[in-house]
């Protein structure tokens, strides 16, 4: 028998609107409270993280349908307690509940309950309880880089790697029969996918060969990746086939994909002639909007994904992850808030200024991931 759903206390809500296509600040001004449907949870907004996605849609007027579509509230990335719940999801978030999680759903027709309000709602498959020892600033890193590394990793239309805490990662990772792990290559494992995708193939059960500037070698070394490699170097494709011979690779997480598809794809092709690539599919998975946005020749032989990050809450991905283990991971230090946040503002005015500078640091792997602390 299903909970029964909580009760929101009255309050009154603001967001940061955007009111048309391109429009400029974003519009702070009231906002309807949001009612949980029965798989939603209202949350307190306490910290917000800003992602390229943001200043995308406000720059280019991208996304939200011109008809309909605005006024609109953006924002992905959130933290805060739980306020209610709907009659599903209150078996799972009581009022009070420390979370993290992934708010709005463009391009699924709702474009008024993104995370850049006082009050959010989350689905809660794309939630997940916090510790007191994890703060805001530190949760509001995670929901979109994690959820795209999830999708990409384990939905069953991309990489369909096991699900940390299966019976298949758990086997993996004990490695009984002396077989040494099959290995991920992440590209890009300084940004924010890239971080989660490194400690999500880690607790998976495989090994993990990682790309970064070699100053960001020892961050990707702090999250248990195996190999790091300078992307910068020109031999870095001979380096990553030599380091890898004898090992098998099941793919590469490319969470760059600007400039880097067809590199990782000649990998593979060149792990595949050493029999260092796993048998049947040759797989790049982007962090594109779509295989047309890759704009490079990509050699035949090699297929390149791509699956948007809150699609897992459709699936058995969703709940596996953040139903299960975020909360776990965070609490056993298994899972690492990473990239440090950034706070750049206080307060829904705010929200603009961290779109700002994100637009204007937009093209580096190194960007912090900037937080605004809402109060």
């Amino acid at each position: 028998m299903a909970a029964a759903a909580t009760t929101p206390t009255p309050q009154k809500n603001m967001a940061a609107w955007l009111t048309s296509p391109k429009s400029r600040p974003f519009a702070i001004a009231d906002a309807p409270m949001p009612v949980p449907g029965p798989d939603e949870v209202v949350i307190r907004t306490r910290a917000v993280a800003v992602n390229p996605v943001d200043w995308f849609i406000q720059a280019l007027g991208v996304i939200v349908p011109a008809d309909g579509g605005y006024p609109a509230v953006l924002g992905c990335d959130l933290a805060g307690e739980v306020v209610s719940a709907g009659a599903h999801a209150a078996s799972s978030f009581v009022p009070g509940d420390r979370v993290c999680g992934l708010a709005g759903a463009h391009g699924a027709g709702d474009f008024r309950s993104g995370a850049f309000q006082r009050y959010a709602k989350a689905d809660r498959g794309l939630l997940a309880k916090i510790s007191d020892s994890v703060s805001y600033t530190q949760a509001a890193v995670l929901p979109l880089g994690l959820s795209t590394a999830a999708t990409a990793l384990f939905q069953k239309d991309a990489m369909a790697l096991p699900l940390p805490g299966t019976a298949a990662a758990t086997t993996a990772m004990d490695n009984k029969d002396g077989a040494k792990k099959k290995v991920l290559l992440v590209w890009g494992g300084r940004t924010s996918v890239g971080s989660c995708g490194i400690q999500l193939a880690v607790a998976a059960g495989f090994d993990v060969a990682a790309t970064a500037s070699a100053r960001n070698h020892e961050y990707c070394r702090s999250l248990c990746a195996t190999w790091v490699f300078d992307y910068h170097d020109e031999g870095i494709e001979e380096e990553i086939v030599e380091a890898l011979r004898g090992r098998e690779c099941v793919g590469v997480f490319d969470a760059w994909s600007r400039g880097s598809v067809a590199r990782c794809a000649r990998i593979l092709l060149k792990l595949e002639k050493n029999g260092s690539v796993s048998k049947g599919r040759k797989w790049v998975q982007t962090v594109l909007p779509g295989v047309a946005q890759v704009g490079e020749e990509v050699p035949e032989g090699v297929e390149v994904g791509y699956a948007y990050g809150s699609t897992l809450v459709r699936n058995e991905v969703g709940p596996a992850i953040w139903g299960k283990w975020v909360p776990e991971a965070l609490a056993s230090g298994a899972l690492q808030c990473k990239p440090e946040p950034e706070v750049v503002a206080k307060g829904l005015e705010g929200i603009q200024t961290a779109c700002d500078i994100g637009a204007m640091g937009w093209g580096t792997s190194s960007s912090p991931k900037l937080v605004v602390e809402i109060i």
